[in-house]
């Protein structure tokens, strides 16, 4: 309710329309794609080089890697990490605004994908359901959909595939050597206030189901878990013992970062399986619906100028992911942060012609 109230209550005064012509408008998303490849090229380094990480290796050991401290050295690639946070950007314009050339299309798509190479690097599935949910959100929003067998076909395979690929990941990552894989992720911590039913337990661990069955039912448990388990998470910490507040060090943990060592995680279980509104009553407690007004504030700022300026169209997309599943996952938390200030540098960078925009132009 804090939200919206803060939604409704912004208003602004209207701004004109900020239009380019087409030649303009494509050089600026080729400088966002090309500023974005070279932030990746830098992570890449950073991960493959610097870090040592390897395919080969476990995801176990990948994590602990890439969970290093930080040192005045690796400035450059702190930085990249934020700006390769605009991945989404060009697809999401070219989506929305339509826009037909072929390369530039070529290029969206492709940046798109880069993350997961850090996905199969750390065994994470959080990235693939990340590139799924811009697609299908930013076509839904910005496109008239025509079904067709050809498109209901396509997105049935695509889903399929997502859930085969996330599954292979999930097994691989959780597989331990003499251990059951199913009995490790069964026993998996999200268990703890969640418990599957002993029904569901005995016909996975039973020697005369199938494995295909085995794999599909375990699936289809934990993403039930998965997206439901915040609920029972959030519950856990409010009815528990008071927690002393960080005051936004834990949802915004890259900020915090600047000012103490380490991570600050004051979650009675120490994981973080909360949902956005359990990681921000960390934070700040019952003032929490004081900090909503104020997003649904900002949240207004940003619809009302991306139908100024097409720059602005991805993080509507972005804040509409986050406000979707706010009771499922946090999108704010740590890097989920950083699209905001990559998108606040490209802005700075535009406004300052930097990144030069022409006088003259006509409307896209």
């Amino acid at each position: 309710m804090s939200l919206i109230f803060g939604f409704v209550t912004i208003n602004l005064k209207k701004k004109e329309k900020e239009v380019y012509n087409q030649v303009e408008l494509i050089s600026i998303l080729y400088k966002i794609i090309i500023i974005t490849a070279l932030s990746f090229l830098v992570r890449f380094i950073d991960l493959f080089f610097v870090r040592e990480m390897t395919l080969s290796n476990s995801y176990a050991l990948n994590r602990s890697l890439v969970g290093s401290g930080f040192e005045f050295v690796q400035i450059p690639f702190k930085i990249a990490s934020v700006l390769k946070a605009l991945y989404f950007f060009p697809i999401v314009i070219v989506i929305s605004l339509n826009l037909q050339n072929k390369r530039l299309k070529i290029l969206s798509f492709a940046l798109l994908f880069l993350p997961l190479v850090e996905a199969l690097l750390l065994g994470s599935r959080k990235p693939f359901f990340d590139i799924a949910i811009i697609l299908v959100f930013s076509t839904l929003v910005f496109t008239k959909i025509k079904l067709t067998k050809k498109k209901i076909i396509l997105t049935l395979f695509g889903a399929i595939s997502l859930f085969i690929v996330t599954n292979l990941l999930l097994f691989k990552r959780e597989a331990k050597e003499g251990k059951n894989i199913y009995n490790e992720i069964l026993s998996a911590r999200y268990n703890d206030l969640l418990k599957p039913s002993k029904n569901i337990e005995l016909y996975i661990l039973s020697d005369s189901t199938s494995d295909l069955n085995k794999r599909t039912a375990l699936t289809f448990l934990h993403l039930g878990q998965y997206i439901t388990h915040g609920f029972f998470e959030f519950n856990h910490i409010v009815k528990g013992k008071p927690i002393p507040l960080t005051y936004g060090s834990y949802t915004f943990s890259p900020f915090g970062r600047l000012f103490n060592k380490g991570n600050i995680n004051t979650s009675p279980r120490e994981y973080v399986y909360i949902t956005t509104f359990g990681a921000l009553f960390l934070d700040f407690g019952w003032l929490t619906p004081l900090f909503m007004f104020v997003f649904g504030g900002f949240q207004k700022i940003v619809f009302l100028n991306a139908k100024n300026n097409f720059i602005w169209l991805p993080l509507v997309i972005y804040i509409i992911i986050i406000n979707v599943f706010l009771l499922m996952f946090n999108y704010l938390r740590g890097a989920g942060i950083y699209p905001f200030v990559a998108f606040t540098i490209i802005l700075l960078l535009l406004k300052n012609n930097l990144i030069k925009v022409n006088e003259e132009s006509i409307s896209s």
